[in-house]
């Protein structure tokens, strides 16, 4: 049945009967839709989403109310209740992040409205990314509620920060969002570098960002040896070491500085165990159809590889010396 025959089917019922049959077609959607389609949250906010478009505001009197609306988002208004933010407003939260976005990518990236609106989108995917983390916001699944991958969003934002040309500048505003919190509902931390990396164009570029990203983990290392005095928890801090170290051997890869990049790679990058540690780097190498590598820094290492290494081995072999 078509939406149009719907309306019309739907026009021969008075509202108490309109009533049951939503009542009825709601019993029927599964726990699991209910939560995915966010049908609960549709059903209360339906006429905030449905209201008449306003007319767009001035980019100006926007970013008063964005900055208003993140200020908020920091004082955790927007994750438990308090006088400052309703409730309706609390779960309402992601349709005024939608329209904010949908306005600020209308923005000519090269025009000088344009740099604004890149700032501002930069501060709302901040707020979005720690919220997939962090309670900042009625519902965790934030790239989900706005209907932007994180993914999505971040290529959106590398394209717009470039667009004003590949400086230092304009290269480390990427890089600092590359350390955000990764949205674990869609697993795209590994994602999110990925197309960074495919935005740096010239050898310039990639050595400059090595150099900046050898920095920040040369932090982050110190920063880890203060918290494990402290006996604070480190495991995020690891977290981005290995993702910034991931990177770093990923562009040497590109660069053709493999045994530079295998070399970084094995002084930072940590894990539970040093077969584990290996698993990820042969897994990279075969990404890369470095199977001569690969080979080698297998052989390079006396540890019990799980079976698939093993026979991944064999069949490197073989494409070696055939």
């Amino acid at each position: 049945m078509l939406v149009s025959e719907l309306k019309q089917e739907l026009e021969k019922y008075d509202k108490k009967e309109l009533i049951k049959i939503a009542a009825e077609l709601y019993k029927r959607v599964s726990k699991a839709k209910k939560e995915e389609y966010q049908i609960d949250e549709f059903i209360k906010d339906f006429k905030l989403q449905t209201k008449p478009q306003e007319k767009k505001v001035s980019l100006s009197d926007l970013q008063n109310e964005i900055l208003e609306f993140l200020s908020d988002v920091d004082q955790g208004y927007y994750a438990s209740p308090n006088r400052k933010v309703s409730k309706k407003e609390r779960s309402g939260w992601r349709f005024k992040v939608k329209r904010y976005y949908k306005e600020l990518i209308s923005y000519d990236a090269g025009s000088m409205e344009g740099v604004l609106a890149t700032d501002l989108l930069i501060e709302i995917y901040k707020r979005i990314s720690r919220g997939s983390n962090y309670l900042l916001f009625a519902n965790w699944e934030t790239f989900r509620a706005i209907g932007v991958s994180q993914y999505e969003y971040s290529n959106m934002l590398f394209t717009r920060i470039l667009n004003r040309g590949h400086s230092e500048n304009t290269l480390k505003k990427c890089i600092d969002l590359l350390g955000l919190p990764s949205d674990p509902y869609e697993s795209l931390s590994r994602d999110v570098y990925d197309t960074f990396i495919s935005h740096l164009v010239s050898s310039d570029d990639k050595h400059f960002v090595i150099q900046v990203l050898m920095e920040k983990v040369g932090e982050l290392e110190e920063k880890k040896k203060e918290y494990e005095k402290q006996r604070k928890e480190t495991f995020y801090l690891q977290e981005e070491i290995n993702d910034c170290t991931m990177c770093i051997l990923d562009i040497s890869i590109l660069l053709g500085e493999i045994d530079k990049g295998i070399k970084y790679y094995h002084k930072y990058y940590d894990y539970s165990t040093a077969e584990v540690k290996e698993y990820v780097l042969l897994e990279e190498l075969e990404r890369y159809e470095l199977y001569s590598e690969w080979i080698q820094e297998y052989e390079r290492h006396s540890l019990d590889y799980r079976d698939t290494l093993q026979e991944k081995y064999k069949k490197f072999k073989c494409m070696t010396f055939n």
